[in-house]
């Protein structure tokens, strides 16, 4: 009974820490990360007018007119995003994406070099730049 009683305290304990383990970071204009652990990672707006980045988000950076993020697709996709996307390159490339948070535009999957024309094409200042 008491190894009963110990597991059953291990697994509540790891179940409460794990659901505990979910953050958000707003990031303006009702753009929100979302972490809930491993590989869902996205994106998100409070607004059904704005846009998503898919899951899994492995770096972004932002301003009050930009987000930029880099992502490695997360197959299948979640059945809850609003669209389908497609991978041009793989499953297993990064891609990146730009939020334009005053028109909730979103471009994306983009290649590093369509991210640099479309950086130019958009004056997205250099100092908001990923690692």
């Amino acid at each position: 009974m008491d190894k009963i009683k110990t597991l059953l305290i291990i697994t509540i304990t790891f179940l409460i820490s794990s659901c505990s383990s979910d953050t958000t970071e707003k990031l303006g204009n009702g753009y929100f990360f979302r972490n809930e652990g491993s590989l869902i990672k996205d994106i998100l707006c409070e607004s059904p007018k704005g846009g998503e980045i898919p899951a899994t988000v492995v770096e972004y950076v932002y301003d009050n007119k930009f987000i930029i993020a880099k992502q490695m697709p997360k197959i299948p996709q979640d059945p809850l995003y609003e669209k389908t996307y497609n991978y041009p390159n793989g499953n297993d490339q990064y891609y990146y994406w730009i939020i334009l948070k005053e028109s909730n535009t979103v471009f994306g999957p983009l290649s590093i070099n369509k991210l640099d024309s479309m950086r130019a094409e958009y004056n997205i200042p250099k100092t908001l730049k990923l690692k």
